[in-house]
């Protein structure tokens, strides 16, 4: 190897420029809105100020994770607003950046909002929700997601159809992280705490994180988002096509097997349950083997079954949350498909209602309380172009206490 000692001089002065310290100021006031106020002496129209939680952020000035919340600041003496992210949680980072770039033109400023939501801090509410095509088929569907998902008080949002870049575009204007790193998948995660760690896909339509909840390393969740393959419908063999027990779980197969991929991928995860809990959520597009039993069974055109895929996750240690809190699946059937299918066309024939999105965990977490989750009183299909509810799908929430 040859070493150019003669370049010494040069590079020595060049990384003394590099590490040179910004000359601008950037300071935080709080209120109804968040407000910088900012000095540069390299004033640019590109130049921004964008907040991070305290990981995340462009420390580096390099991007890691994108802004909750940012604007541009043009001026070289000025001030710019921001609204509070939704239920801010704890510590954020605020950053001067150059030029549409990661430059730093100010020392980074740490700071917490008054809105932040610390009241219960042992305390984390878990959502599964299916957007039904991004929401696209309801009338101003953005601006009853965003009221939604305000309202309901989840911390976390494992989504299901989030296509169009659902994920992005309600994580934006939530002021939240965000996970969708294939838009050819239709799961999604929303967080309100710090994202710290993206995983590998378990299989195709699923994704995953690490999740520090209130930005703290001992409340670190593990947490998927799954989306099985929807047909064959097995409901729908067993109430329009009159098909036997062997017959359904023949065509089970399907997602068994994505369901089998995700668990075999997150073995690990699950492993180490008892120092950071794992969730799996998702629209599995099958019942549950706990629903159909012959106390139900009138309920299920006569079916009792074991459906694989619940099956599969309960085998493997995993908690289904809703059952937890209602194990009666007669007295509280928590059906989440479907509050506007009510009716099968093609069949001529009531659709048949189920519970398929589920909630499930593993580890230091104890459900306090599940409940299936839907706004307004839907108009059933094909009258929803105007329904307060976005879905098909009734969203699902459970709250958890950290043990």
């Amino acid at each position: 190897m040859r070493f150019f000692s003669t370049l010494l001089p040069l590079l020595t002065t060049l990384a003394a420029v590099v590490a040179a310290a910004p000359d601008g100021t950037l300071s935080f006031t709080d209120g109804s809105k968040m407000t910088f106020k900012y000095k540069t002496s390299t004033a640019n129209d590109k130049n921004w100020i964008g907040i991070y939680h305290t990981t995340g952020g462009p420390d580096d000035e390099k991007q890691v994770d994108p802004s909750l919340r940012w604007a541009y600041a043009p001026k070289a003496d000025g001030s710019i607003e921001l609204d509070v992210p939704v239920r801010a949680s704890g510590q954020y980072k605020a950053y001067f950046l150059a030029d549409d770039g990661y430059k730093h033109l100010a020392k980074p400023i740490t700071f917490t909002p008054k809105s932040g939501n610390q009241d219960k801090p042992n305390e984390v509410q878990i959502m599964s929700y299916n957007l039904w095509y991004g929401g696209s088929k309801v009338n101003d569907y953005h601006n009853k997601q965003v009221k939604f998902i305000a309202d309901s008080g989840a911390d976390i949002i494992g989504l299901q159809e989030a296509s169009q870049g659902a994920a992005k575009r309600l994580g934006e204007a939530l002021g939240w992280n965000y996970h969708h790193p294939d838009p050819e998948d239709t799961s999604a995660i929303l967080s309100r705490h710090p994202i710290v760690k993206r995983h590998p896909k378990p299989m195709t339509r699923a994704t995953g994180v690490t999740i520090h909840v209130n930005g703290t390393s001992d409340q670190a969740i593990n947490f998927f988002s799954t989306h099985t393959t929807a047909y064959p419908y097995g409901p729908y063999e067993f109430c329009f096509e009159g098909k036997d027990n062997a017959a359904v779980l023949e065509t089970e197969k399907t997602r068994a097997d994505e369901i089998s991929s995700v668990l075999s991928a997150t073995s690990p995860l699950r492993s180490a349950a008892d120092k950071s809990p794992f969730v799996l959520v998702g629209d599995f597009n099958a019942p549950s083997h706990l629903d159909y039993t012959p106390a139900t069974s009138s309920s299920h055109c006569g079916a009792v079954f074991t459906w694989p895929t619940s099956k599969l996750c309960t085998d493997a240690g995993l908690v289904d949350s809703f059952r937890e809190a209602h194990p009666d699946p007669a007295a509280t059937p928590g059906n989440t498909w479907s509050p506007v299918e009510k009716h099968n066309e093609d069949e001529g024939k009531d659709e048949p209602q189920d519970r398929i999105d589920f909630v499930y965990h593993k580890g230091g977490l104890k459900v306090l309380r599940s409940e299936t989750l839907v706004k307004g009183t839907p108009r059933p299909a094909p009258d929803y172009e105007d329904n307060e509810w976005t879905s098909d799908h009734a969203a699902l929430m459970t709250w958890y206490v950290f043990n």
